[in-house]
């Protein structure tokens, strides 16, 4: 191993092997950002166990974690394979002198088999550790393994990125115990960093307690903090040649709609208006229920850049969505100025849009991914909209602001997010919140469909096709699964069929090809199709006015928000919109109560509130935002608000971001990776 005397925290966790070559477990976690050593420090122990040293069988209970001396008595080692590996299930016992231990450990290495095998042929005293269980009369330890130490407190890790948490155990364990001193403190802080961290894993026998881990987590939630801070500085220190409009100009470009923008909406447009005169870039995100304008606010955004002769972009995660803009978007706009990329565009007809990009003929560029590859080059890029924005990742939309001459940035969500979850992840951008509906929308009513109620439900249905009128119907899969009780498309579609004989019924799903769903939406849109059985796709990008019915089943199983998301399929015009809920007969108390809550509430703010309390903001917002391994390790804005609260506050009470400087130069926060560009 290389000479720990001169490891640093910013070392690469390649110094802690012996071998020159680095092995697979080691570049697996390199693999996903876990590269130095204060990476590896903040992947935290899953549990910590109290040892039981020596007991009798009889005294333990099911999951003790134990430590036993004895002599091996029995030993059976079956091989087994996983594909081509030799594995092996080894059943043996243990006899200490206060009684016999099962012992078994499944899918072992060979190394293990001959490590035991070794100590049952020569006789030899062993001590193991592991978790106990019942098995019948006997006292069982599984998987245990060798003794590691004496502490009185075991941890174990968790698998990342498939490296199994001993393997972690082991390399964290090399790291030199010198550096856990030199881990930089924050003055006005009582609690120490270095012994908390030192604490959680098991370090010179600290005892990790509640205040360590309030530490871990301030610590955690300052990162993330600083972060946002130190980018939104960064945006304000830069100049950019500002724009100037009159207030006739933007007059003009809001009685292009024929209703009257919400206050809400004049409110947003009128902060975008004094952002893109600042001086400053534009990086506002624009949230609101589904169905309030915030559409309308962007392509008026969009004619303002473009009054400009400046381009405009603006990029949606799904071609459904994306293509939906560009119907909607291109009659504001000359045919010859407008245009539609996307993976399904032809070969031949990318290169002449990559042109006519180029030389500037083309103004506005709608599209999905494609709007960031290579070959896309524009000459004077200066607004990106992203919609659905949550649904990219933070390099996809980096490369799509690295094409800009000016990267103003307006960002959409359709799923309100909750305020302390917007400070905690959007904190550097500016917010317009549009909540007030437009008055010539309808919106949705909303029932859950019990049982006994079917036959009913089934009548109004019939009688709202029979007004010509036309639906959805939900499911979460497309077909049935050992895991989940629920019907298939098909199956849905079969009984619908044999409800309504003489109604036009399509299916649509993820797994046909992109232009089989463009058929059918057509279709739909068309009013060639009545009703439409579906996957979660038709979620965004589909806006059918004469759809008044939204049909879910098994709503149990979607998440709050993407319930609201998908009752916002209808009732968005001067129809009236209505959601039935048909649940899977037994549900749970819990399941229960938050359909009821959705049957209740329509504000799409409260039910994303709602939805964050009920599944966490990893769920809410995708995997990108958090949950994984470079996202929150243990705090929960939630649970944790508390200490997120103190966090903002002494930020905001200290504004020199100097005061952080060790903070700064500790967790390399000054580099492109987290400035500038990460919005």
């Amino acid at each position: 191993m290389s000479n720990t005397s001169k490891l640093s925290w910013s070392s690469s966790i390649s110094e802690l092997s012996k071998t020159k070559k680095i092995p697979k477990s080691i570049a697996k976690l390199q693999e996903i950002g876990i590269s130095t050593l204060k990476d590896l420090c903040w992947i935290f122990p899953t549990k910590f166990y109290q040892v039981k040293k020596d007991p009798s069988p009889q005294d333990c209970q099911d999951k003790d974690y134990i430590r036993v001396t004895g002599k091996m008595v029995s030993f059976n080692a079956r091989p087994i394979f996983k594909g081509r590996v030799r594995l092996f299930q080894i059943k043996s016992s243990i006899e200490t002198n206060n009684g016999i231990f099962s012992l078994i450990w499944f899918n072992s290495y060979s190394s293990l088999k001959e490590k035991i095998n070794t100590h049952y042929q020569d006789e030899k005293i062993i001590t193991l550790e592991g978790s106990v269980s019942q098995n019948g009369p006997w006292t069982q330890m599984v998987n245990p393994s060798l003794k590691s130490n004496d502490s009185d407190t075991v941890i174990t890790y968790p698998t990342v990125n498939k490296v199994r948490g001993t393997f972690i155990k082991n390399l964290i364990a090399k790291i030199p115990s010198e550096l856990w001193s030199e881990v930089p403190e924050l003055k006005f802080i009582d609690i120490s960093l270095s012994e908390s961290l030192a604490a959680i894993h098991n370090f010179n026998n600290i005892k990790f307690h509640n205040d360590h881990l309030e530490r871990i987590k301030y610590e955690e939630f300052l990162q993330d903090q600083l972060k946002i801070k130190l980018r939104k500085s960064d945006k304000l220190s830069k100049a950019v040649s500002p724009f100037k409009f009159n207030k006739s100009e933007v007059s003009k470009f809001t009685k292009l709609f024929p209703y009257t923008l919400t206050k809400d909406q004049l409110l947003c447009l009128d902060e975008i208006t004094k952002d893109l005169e600042s001086g400053h870039t534009l990086s506002r995100l624009i949230q609101g229920d589904v169905g309030c304008g915030k559409t309308t606010i962007a392509i008026i955004a969009m004619k303002l850049i473009h009054s400009k002769g400046k381009q405009v972009a603006l990029m949606a995660p799904t071609e459904n969505l994306a293509f939906q803009h560009y119907q909607t978007i291109q009659s504001f706009f000359e045919y010859s100025e407008i245009a539609y990329l996307s993976s399904s565009v032809s070969q031949k007809q990318k290169k002449i849009l990559n042109e006519k990009i180029l030389n500037g003929e083309i103004k506005v560029i709608i599209g999905t991914h494609s709007l960031f590859q290579d070959k896309v080059i524009y000459k004077n890029l200066c607004l990106c909209i992203i919609d659905e924005q949550h649904k990219f990742g933070v390099d996809q939309r980096i490369k799509l602001f690295k094409k800009c001459e000016i990267p103003h940035c307006l960002l959409m969500s359709a799923t309100p997010i909750p305020r302390t979850l917007r400070l905690s992840q959007y904190g550097d951008l500016d917010v317009s919140v549009i909540k007030e509906m437009p008055a010539h929308k309808k919106g949705f009513k909303t029932r859950i469909v019990k049982q006994e109620n079917f036959e009913k439900f089934l009548s109004f249905f019939k009688t709202r096709l029979d007004l010509g009128e036309q639906a959805y119907i939900v499911l979460p899969n497309i077909d049935k699964t050992e895991f989940r009780d629920t019907h298939s498309i098909e199956e849905i579609n079969n009984e619908f069929s044999s409800y309504f004989p003489k109604t036009k019924i399509e299916t649509l799903h993820g797994k046909m090809d992109s232009d089989e769903q463009k058929k059918i939406i057509k279709q739909f849109r068309d009013g060639t199709t009545n009703v439409l059985i579906s996957t979660t796709v038709v979620e965004v990008g589909i806006h059918v006015p004469n759809a008044t019915l939204m049909i879910i089943y098994h709503p149990e199983y979607f998440g709050l928000s993407s319930l609201h998301q998908l009752r916002g399929r209808v009732g968005r015009d001067s129809k009236q919109g209505f959601c039935f809920l048909i649940p899977t007969n037994t549900l749970g108390q819990s399941q229960n109560e938050r359909l009821l809550f959705f049957e209740k509430e329509n504000d799409g703010f409260k039910i994303s509130e709602q939805d964050l309390i009920f599944r966490g903001e990893g769920d809410l917002f995708g995997k990108n935002q958090s949950g994984s391994i470079n996202g929150r390790r243990v705090t929960s804005i939630i649970e944790d608000i508390g200490i997120f609260n103190n966090v903002v506050s002494d930020l905001d009470n200290h504004d020199d971001l100097l005061l952080f400087s060790q903070h700064i130069k500790f967790y390399d926060l000054m580099n492109n990776k987290y400035i500038g560009n990460l919005i």
